[in-house]
């Protein structure tokens, strides 16, 4: 009775071509992937600090613009209304690990959830500590100085990349946004690019 089968020759073949084949995808899918996480982690997290300042309204009657520093904001609304576990200065690379080379670095208030998010409320000033009128109970203008970005969120923590999100093509892991009297908006196109999956060049 006469056998057939594969000789090593063909098995090693295709387990090359296999190789290759996986070498060349893997990579891909894996950046996919990670693209995902980053952009579900952001809507999350632009979620969960709209939630806060509401219930802070809601509850307590307060807006933003009655703070007067990105310290007293933590505090009294987000360490009181999300699940914070540790807070800290923007300077303490234990808690916030974003590079200056890329404008990640955090001048401000760190604090980081339960869930691993860390954010770093920074540049705030309101309508009574600045001549711009920042902050105004309207809800019309950022509370921060000349506009500039106040609100930094890493995705995922202390982990790599530790990079600011400058193309919605590659999303990295940190993103901006503004705080207004009574809302956190998702600032820069990249970081609009990527919250709301649309393309705004």
């Amino acid at each position: 009775m006469k056998k057939s089968g594969f000789t090593l020759a063909e098995v090693l073949i295709t387990l090359v071509i296999i190789g290759v084949i996986a070498a060349m995808t893997v990579p891909t899918l894996m950046n996919n992937t990670n693209s995902q996480e980053f952009r579900s982690a952001l809507k999350k997290a632009i979620s969960a600090l709209n939630q806060a300042v509401t219930m802070q309204y809601a509850l307590e009657g307060t807006l933003i613009s009655d703070y007067n520093s990105a310290e007293n904001v933590v505090k009294d609304v987000f360490n009181a209304r999300l699940n914070v576990i540790n807070t800290g200065a923007g300077t303490d690379t234990t808690l916030w690990a974003g590079a200056s080379a890329d404008n990640s670095n955090c001048s401000g208030s760190v604090f980081i959830t339960a869930d691993g998010l860390s954010y770093c409320i920074q540049n705030f000033s309101n309508a009574s500590g600045s001549t711009t009128g920042a902050c105004d109970s309207s809800g019309s203008t950022p509370c921060s100085t000349n506009n500039a970005v106040n609100v930094l969120i890493d995705v995922n923590g202390l982990k790599k990349p530790n990079k600011l999100t400058t193309s919605s093509a590659q999303p990295k892991d940190i993103y901006q946004a503004h705080l207004y009297s009574q809302r956190v908006v998702p600032v820069g196109a990249a970081t609009q690019e990527v919250m709301y999956d649309a393309n705004l060049q």
